[in-house]
């Protein structure tokens, strides 16, 4: 009797101990997740073709943390269907039925959804549209269904970073009042209006629904639609999403107007909607968005699909891939066939004679200071350059490519999208004022000459020492020659080579479109108040394919030739003391390297006499 007594108390004791642990009350009355909490529980159908899942996840009831975490299992489900065990066969859920919200206090409130389904029939997913998209899609929502399982789950709450109100001081600020006169479960409460105030799925995933009909083959076709979804993630704002920005306008950003209800959702053909002519530039320019603006704005593309369009942003992609075709395939052709001579072993007849020259003049500190290329305040500019290019690359790729797990990766590495966009504007406007001060160093340079010369300002403008000479395109035929074995000599090159002038103009180009269309987008709110929005996707494109170009020449041309060439392997010190190493003078520069023989013997013999 004694050993009885014990073994009571013993159990109560554990039980009074395990009860702080247990779910809040009216969670699951039912006892559902007793079964229902394992991943695994499933089974297949009635044909034996699919499988059906059948968990829950305890976080839903356990911490309210879904839209029905407080609705017993029954209030959806037929009660003499799932009491027994095994269960019968279960009728098909009606989202619209009512239901019992149960708060932790035994408190229930009546809710029901068919007020929603009148809505839906105002919008452009009408009951009939649901219908026809569940059919062409092979019927995933099941005869009997509710049809709101085409785009709705069982999403968790969407939280705030700081999850401040589950700290006890303001919701004990809250029951001041409302606990004791109103009995109301205010932490519940007041997390599940904050909560719901908030979208309840990311961007991504609210593309992903959309894109379950929206990118659907059989879909389009019958409605006549683009592919929205795709034409979305290759814009600005859907790349912003794919780097888990959230601040990104999403799809409900723009097709429902702010603070209004998301099964309303309107054609753009009908007045008042979000997206009609007549009201999406103030959808444009809503308080979260850009909201200092001009009215143009609303006309830059956000569903741009170039291969549909076949207006100037098609042309101007044409363009573009002609370019590269026509400046980086013959940059790379010639690359190649270099390569080639490497690996075969030709060289130039005179190039062992002209490499010992070039030992000899660098010996004597005199024509060593000849055959300096590049000056202090040259290299100086070149590292300017060089940082931040690379930097605007290391930023500015992740974004363009940002349907690539490595851009995720590299954004998250460097701090964030906003973090980056900020580095890559900045180090943008580095770059323009590098650029500014080459052309200022320039017109200082040409002033020189030309109060020596007396020339005007276009004749000294050709004969700067980086401008395409008509004996430059000589020499580049010369040396198509000589790979092509149709030369025998390379030809010679002076201080620059033509394909060093082409570089270098190449830059020049570059910078100054970079420049230009990257500032514009940078204030595009301010730009939008005196240029179309359209301007501003054209800028974009553009911005982008030249950036692509520029990568393509300096990140595999130019890298090549300082780095990975015999001639200056492991790299060129060209850039670090202004020497040129002997073997490159001697297979390009072998004229600058004759010229500076003959002044220095000619002046040698002056002194003789």
């Amino acid at each position: 009797m004694k050993m009885q007594r014990w073994t009571i108390l013993t159990a109560c004791l554990v039980m009074w101990i395990a009860m702080p642990a247990l779910p809040a009350r009216g969670a699951d009355p039912e006892g559902c997740l007793i079964c229902h909490q394992y991943r695994g529980l499933s089974r297949l159908d009635e044909k034996g073709k699919e499988i059906r899942l059948f968990f829950v996840d305890p976080k839903f009831h356990n911490e309210g943390a879904g839209p029905h975490g407080r609705i017993r299992c029954t209030a959806c489900h037929e009660r003499s269907q799932v009491e027994v065990f095994p269960h019968k066969q279960l009728t098909p859920v009606d989202c619209a039925k009512t239901c019992h919200l149960t708060t932790s206090r035994n408190v229930e409130t009546r809710f029901a959804h068919d007020p929603i389904g009148k809505m839906l029939e105002t919008s452009v997913h009408t009951a009939a549209v649901l219908e026809k998209c569940n059919d062409l899609l092979g019927k995933p929502v099941r005869d009997g269904q509710a049809k709101c399982l085409l785009c709705h789950d069982e999403p968790l709450f969407r939280k705030t970073g700081t999850d401040w109100i589950r700290r006890q001081a303001p919701i004990a600020r809250c029951n001041v009042c409302h606990d004791d006169q109103l009995k109301l479960d205010t932490p519940f409460n007041y997390w599940h209006v904050q909560s719901r105030s908030m979208p309840a799925r990311s961007n991504l995933d609210l593309v992903r629904v959309c894109a379950s009909c929206h990118s659907d083959e059989r879909i389009k076709k019958a409605f006549d639609l683009p592919d929205a979804p795709v034409s979305y993630l290759a814009s600005f704002h859907g790349k912003a999403s794919l780097l888990n920005n959230q601040e990104a306008a999403s799809c409900l950003d723009c097709h429902v107007g702010e603070m209004e209800n998301v099964h309303v959702m309107r054609s753009h053909k009908k007045a008042g909607a979000p997206t009609h002519i007549d009201q999406v530039a103030d959808t444009c320019r809503s308080p979260a968005c850009h909201r200092s603006a001009g009215e143009q704005i609303s006309s830059a593309a956000i569903h741009l699909d170039l291969s549909r369009s076949r207006g100037i942003e098609y042309f101007i992609a044409i363009v573009f891939v002609l370019m590269i075709l026509s400046t980086f395939g013959p940059s790379m052709t010639i690359s190649l066939l270099k390569l080639f001579h490497m690996t075969i072993g030709r060289d130039d007849p005179d190039h062992h004679r002209e490499e010992h020259l070039a030992k000899r003049l660098m010996e004597n500190p005199v024509t060593r200071k000849k055959l300096i290329r590049f000056t202090y305040a040259q290299r100086v500019q070149h590292w300017i350059l060089v940082i931040s290019f690379s930097t605007l690359v290391i930023t500015g790729f992740p974004m363009k490519f940002a349907d690539r797990a490595w851009a995720e990766w590299l954004i998250r590495i460097l701090g964030g999208l906003t973090w980056v966009r900020t580095l890559h504007r900045y180090t943008g406007a580095v770059l323009l004022i590098g650029m500014l001060f080459h052309s200022i160093y320039i017109f200082n340079a040409m002033r020189k000459t030309r109060k020596k010369t007396k020339q005007g300002w276009i004749k000294t403008f050709l004969t700067l020492p980086m401008v395409m000479q008509p004996k430059d395109f000589k020499e580049m035929a010369h040396l198509m020659g000589w790979l092509l074995f149709l030369k025998k000599k390379r030809p010679d090159g002076a201080r620059f080579t033509a394909e060093e002038k082409f570089e270098y103009f190449g830059v020049f180009w570059g910078v100054i479109l970079l420049g230009t269309t990257g500032l514009v987008m940078w204030f595009n709110a301010y730009a939008s108040r005196f240029i179309p929005g359209r301007v501003l996707t054209i800028f974009n494109l553009v911005h982008s394919f030249e950036a692509f170009l520029a990568l393509l020449h300096v990140g595999i041309l130019h890298i090549a030739t300082v780095i990975f060439s015999p001639a200056v392997f492991p790299i060129s010190p060209a850039m670090f003391t202004g020497t040129t190493p002997a073997a490159e003078m001697a297979e390009s520069h072998s004229e600058m390297l004759n010229e500076v023989a003959e002044e220095h013997e000619t002046g040698s013999e002056a002194a003789n006499v």
